[in-house]
């Protein structure tokens, strides 16, 4: 139904582009945390067969990436991962994580054997982790879009302008968002981040 005046209710309008960006880059991270919310250890380390990483590794990885992320906006030394040694807490061999050890082109046999902390541990990473990302790309305003940053791992993304290089990782989140409710529903549980 129409609002009186006949004409469509719309949401609420962003101020600026980042400040959508910046929205629909929390409301990703908060509809993998419900998602994952309500399952248990065995579900998230499910996987229906050997090439087809788990729940949990999808959302490590999304938080390993989350939390570059924000090093690259907060600077060097920032990183939750780092600063809390968890690869060694985790017993994780840190030379198969892939690029700065967040799971980007790990062997397919080392991720399927990734060794990932119980549901508890491996949700409080990821909240903080997202949580510090979400601060970061709030500080970015509309005139920063093309800021450059440096480059942590001798990377080039988007010749290092932080505004490319979050819309190109809320994709990457967006794709493995669609992973999780994927594996989630090929376990019979509903699996949609919409309702």
């Amino acid at each position: 139904a129409l609002p009186s005046g006949g004409q469509p209710r719309r949401n609420r309008v962003p101020t600026s582009i980042m400040a959508g960006i910046s929205r629909q880059y929390r409301e990703t991270q908060e509809a993998a945390l419900d998602l994952v919310d309500g399952l248990t250890d065995e579900q998230l380390g499910w996987s229906p067969n050997e090439t087809t990483p788990s729940i949990g590794f999808h959302l490590w990885h999304l938080a390993r990436w989350a939390d570059y992320l924000q090093e690259m906006i907060h600077g060097r030394g920032s990183q939750i991962w780092e600063r809390e040694n968890l690869a060694v807490r985790w017993d994780m061999a840190t030379a198969s994580l892939g690029y700065a050890q967040t799971g980007m082109s790990m062997d397919e046999k080392a991720a399927m054997a990734l060794p990932l902390p119980g549901k508890a541990l491996l949700l409080d990473y990821a909240r903080r982790a997202f949580e510090l990302a979400q601060q970061a790309v709030a500080s970015i305003d509309d005139a920063a879009f093309y800021r450059v940053y440096a480059c942590l791992h001798g990377e080039d993304w988007h010749d290092g302008q932080i505004g490319p290089i979050i819309s190109t990782w809320m994709t990457h989140d967006n794709r493995h968002l669609g992973m999780i409710e994927c594996l989630i529903g090929i376990q019979g549980m509903r699996g949609s981040a919409d309702s």
